[in-house]
């Protein structure tokens, strides 16, 4: 994971087994590969992608349509292909999404707002 696909306000998770944390939010990034969390430093290194799921979209608000394999908020469709790839479609794009902090960067792109967890 590189400082230039984070924004603040992303999740990603902690590898770093002396901390207990596993989920966290990016408050501030460094210009010595460090990002700020809650007070406390840490490595790109020691973070990575959380990886995009069924149950991370349903967190975010998105909807399920119905038996087939798509997923909607706003007017943002999420599909999943048979290899249970997530992927933005449109009419002529189709953008592959692997991680939560991508799908959050790209509701920013498309709506200028934030992508937050249900309450």
């Amino acid at each position: 994971m590189k400082a230039e696909e984070l924004r603040l306000g992303n999740l990603v998770s902690n590898m770093n087994p002396r901390h207990n944390d596993s989920i966290l939010t990016i408050e501030s990034i460094g210009d010595n590969h460090e990002v700020n969390v809650f007070y406390r430093k840490y490595l790109l290194s020691e973070l990575e992608p959380i990886p995009l799921t069924e149950e991370w979209l349903l967190k975010f608000g998105f909807t399920k349509h119905g038996k087939y394999s798509y997923f909607y908020k706003d007017d943002l469709i999420i599909d999943k292909n048979d290899l249970g790839v997530f992927f933005m479609c449109d009419i002529d794009i189709h953008v592959e999404i692997k991680s939560v902090h991508q799908l959050q960067n790209l509701y920013w792109c498309l709506f200028g707002e934030e992508l937050t967890l249900k309450p």
